[in-house]
């Protein structure tokens, strides 16, 4: 399941990857109502002629907890969900079935997916904060039970961590050596780039405020 908004240059060496992967069965590339050309780009990739990728748009931007919501309702059948962000670099297959593993066995319900070593500012962020991390692969059935998902837009990682952590369910990290993405001050500018990470701190605010209350503490 891959969200993306305005990865037109981006998202290409993602969906190479997953196509690539061998417990992918299908891939669910949302564009959510972008303003470049990410829906033409992803929908002339080769995996969309094989049929293990479909491509939909949404329209207008709803946000990306509306757009993951799109993609796990387009995946009927699936009982595993496995999102990345449209813009990692870094990413090999062995990321992919490492990042599954933990869920397909049926151990976990959810696997978050850490930066190591990739950037400096990146990997830095998610030592800080590793729920914000939009690399996870998790349960279908549990994703589709976290509340506000459609209206969560960036703070949608944080809900779903929040989620998983206040039932108690079983979670793990699991590190994604040199794999990163551009900061939005590198993909935007300084300065859009500075807002645009704000707007999106103040849509994570709300969870961020929220406290957990797990039932059984996290498990390595």
């Amino acid at each position: 399941m891959v969200p993306a908004y305005n990865e037109g240059r981006r998202i290409v060496p993602v969906l190479d990857t997953l196509a690539a992967a061998p417990s992918v069965d299908a891939i669910v590339a949302v564009d959510d109502g972008s303003r470049d050309d990410t829906f033409a780009v992803a929908s002339q990739h080769p995996a969309v002629a094989t049929g293990k990728l479909r491509v939909v748009q949404q329209n207008p931007n709803q946000g990306k907890g509306a757009a993951m919501q799109r993609g796990a309702d387009e995946a009927e059948g699936a009982d595993i969900l496995l999102f990345l962000d449209a813009d990692l670099t870094g990413l090999t297959v062995e990321h992919v079935e490492r990042l599954l593993a933990p869920v397909r066995s049926g151990e976990k319900v959810m696997a978050l997916g850490v930066f190591r070593g990739g950037n400096f500012w990146t990997t830095l962020a998610q030592i800080l904060a590793p729920n914000i991390s939009g690399q996870r692969a998790i349960r279908r059935d549990v994703f589709l039970n976290v509340p506000c998902l459609a209206d969560a837009r960036y703070g949608v990682e944080l809900a779903i961590t929040s989620f998983v952590m206040g039932e108690g369910l079983p979670m793990t990290d699991v590190v994604l050596k040199d794999v990163s993405h551009p900061t939005k001050e590198r993909k935007l500018g300084l300065l859009p780039g500075v807002v645009a990470r704000c707007r999106m701190y103040q849509q994570m605010m709300p969870f961020l405020l929220r406290r957990y209350n797990p039932k059984r503490k996290r498990k390595p």
